[in-house]
């Protein structure tokens, strides 16, 4: 039962499953070995794979895809790991084009398909991310390299190792995103963390940022409304990059449907100016900004961005909360 298991590749489904059982314990585990430079096994990388997948495909209201350079990487690690494979793979090569929406049917049809194709599929998809942030993401890049580790035929997990190593820091990004999203939990464990607290303050006319670091690694801020006497805290790191994102699309006609905030303009006549607005979902306390005010607000947090200190923040908890 057990050889046959092996050649079932059920084993590597047994251990999945027994990381899938404490999915976030298994991605701090990871992450610890990474930093260590340990070689992942085929089942860790396929667990983290299922997490990329999911950061890919599964949405909450506004929020954003990955960005075009974490799709690169997706894209660039399903060619290194297929470039391990042995002697099979031309119904993966289907697969992986079927989930890029190639349009090239004829080759579909083929009883050979052209070994090249993959590659040159890829290579132009990259070649629009690159050019254009606003090209569409090939949504389905996650579950690719999910069969890519799962089922190409590899001559060891070392050369696996090896090909996905490099690109482990965007991968694991990815991941955290996903686990995020699927199991609403940060990737963190408090037993290893060294207790670290930290604040500082972005001011501009009418507004300030007060950032603070707490012991458990969260980033949480308090905006000051200098004119109307207001303090509003944004509690959790999620949280602020949901706000951070939703300044800079809601504009006149243009509103904001996230997890965590509702935006949205107003203006009664053409001749009055118009009026933003938001609240959260959980506490539905809306509060209104002129078009100045709004403009302000943005201006913090893009200042803000730009701290060093912020910014390694940032670094720390999208491998935390992931790519959000």
């Amino acid at each position: 039962m057990l050889e046959s298991a092996k050649d079932d590749r059920l084993d590597f489904r047994l251990e999945v499953a027994d990381l899938q059982q404490s999915a976030t314990q298994s991605m701090w585990e990871i992450r610890r070995k990474w930093e260590n430079k340990h070689d992942l096994s085929r089942a860790e990388w396929i667990f983290l794979s299922q997490f990329a997948q999911v950061a890919c495909e599964q949405l909450s209201g506004d929020a954003a895809l990955p960005t075009p350079a974490a799709f690169g990487v997706l894209l660039e690690a399903v060619l290194a790991v297929r470039a391990l494979r042995g002697d099979r793979g031309v119904e993966l090569d289907r697969y992986y084009l079927g989930n890029l929406g190639s349009q090239e049917q004829a080759v579909f049809n083929d009883r050979q398909l052209d070994p090249d194709l993959v590659p040159r599929v890829t290579a132009k998809l990259l070649q629009e991310l690159q050019a254009s942030p606003s090209a569409p993401k090939p949504t389905f890049a996650g579950r690719n390299l999910y069969v890519a580790i799962r089922d190409e035929e590899l001559p060891d997990v070392v050369a696996l190792n090896r090909v996905l190593a490099p690109r482990m820091e965007m991968l694991f990004r990815l991941a955290a995103r996903g686990h995020w999203l699927q199991e609403h939990r940060p990737v963190i464990s408090m037993r290893d963390r060294e207790v670290i607290t930290d604040s500082f303050v972005v001011t501009v006319p009418r507004f300030r940022l007060t950032f603070n670091l707490a012991n458990d690694g969260n980033l949480s801020m308090l905006i000051s409304m200098v004119d109307k006497d207001l303090a509003y805290p944004v509690s959790t790191y999620p949280e602020i990059k949901e706000f951070a994102a939703m300044l800079e699309r809601v504009s006149p006609g243009q509103d904001w449907r996230g997890e965590y905030f509702h935006a949205s303009t107003r203006q009664k006549t053409a001749e009055q100016p118009v009026r933003f607005q938001f609240h959260r979902h959980r506490d539905t306390i809306s509060i209104g900004f002129s078009a100045e005010e709004w403009q302000r607000l943005k201006e913090a947090f893009a200042q803000a961005a730009e701290t060093p200190k912020l910014e390694k923040a940032y670094e720390e908890l999208s491998l935390v909360y992931g790519e959000l």
